[in-house]
């Protein structure tokens, strides 16, 4: 197939764009670099005036603003990225016969339950849940060639907050970590596969890719201690909302039932210390050799 990712400069659009290549698939992806590189690059930015787009079987929109602070402090860039340019992007491509599929958020939900199913009504409460509910709910009104994946949070090695805590723990320091803000997470390969599936099925709905289970971001700070070697009351519990983080922001729960996709694909969640162990290995062991460089472990 031929397949448009919009975003290849984000976190999930590069991988993607690889992997469908691999597979045989001709991509043609989208930059925000002024000179993009190749015949197979296009410039585009969703906070801009649109180009004209080729004639593709599926688009992956990729891009998005998913800061949850800076969609709440510029929220009329927010909209344009997140709803506006998407809703024109599909409105444009399936009108020229293309499937699209949009990657969204378990943000569209509150937070208050568990594993919520793919026909739950969304329920946001942050600024960036309440934009992609939107894009979600108007792209899917241009009907079956569209479809919707929520995911939960994807971790990658080397980056983020628990990357910044391995460091700071192999270098003998401590950490601070909220106990009542908990995440649902997933390796980049999860995504990777169920976007792959989804495209290929070539079924128009809403999917869910997500981890197991929830983890308190307290609860994974201590779980890389005790890998790492260090003690667990190096990793000290403060409660979210009175260390900065917006009530709208917190989440009780992120995780997602993924019965469409596991019927689709065999997909089974996998347990949030699992992933942690897996994206963060090689990270824990170089926190482990500085300890024992050192003399403190």
């Amino acid at each position: 197939m031929r397949c448009l990712i919009v975003g290849a400069d984000g976190s999930f659009g590069g991988p993607l764009s690889l992997a469908l290549g691999r597979l045989g698939h001709e991509v043609i992806a989208t930059t925000r670099r002024r000179t993009p590189a190749g015949r197979d690059r296009l410039y585009l930015d969703l906070g801009e005036p649109l180009p004209d787009l080729p004639k593709v079987d599926v688009a992956v929109i990729c891009a998005a603003m998913a800061r949850f602070e800076e969609c709440r402090r510029t929220p009329e860039l927010a909209y344009r990225v997140n709803v506006a340019a998407p809703l024109e992007l599909s409105r444009s491509l399936t009108r020229a016969g293309s499937r699209v599929i949009l990657l969204s958020t378990s943000a569209v939900f509150d937070g208050n339950s568990p594993h919520v199913k793919e026909n739950e009504r969304p329920s946001p409460r942050s600024a960036y849940g309440r934009f992609k509910a939107e894009a979600e709910a108007r792209l899917l009104e241009l009907g079956s060639a569209v479809s919707v994946l929520r995911l939960t949070k994807v971790l990658r090695p080397g980056t983020g907050l628990l990357s910044q805590w391995i460091a700071r723990l192999g270098e003998g320091e401590r950490v601070r970590a909220f106990d009542d803000h908990r995440f649902c997470p997933l390796q980049m390969a999860d995504v990777i596969d169920a976007v792959i599936a989804v495209i290929e099925s070539k079924e128009g709905a809403i999917f869910h890719v997500s981890g197991g289970a929830d983890v308190s971001y307290f609860d994974a700070a201590r779980f890389l201690a005790r890998r790492i070697g260090v003690a667990e009351d190096r990793v000290e519990a403060v409660h979210a909302v009175e260390n900065g983080l917006d009530v709208r922001e917190l989440l009780p729960f992120s995780s997602l039932a993924t019965e469409r996709l596991s019927q689709l694909t065999g997909f089974a969640p996998p347990e949030p210390f699992d992933v942690l162990r897996q994206v963060y290995a090689r990270e824990i062991d170089a926190a482990q050799n500085l300890l024992v460089h050192e003399g403190r472990l």
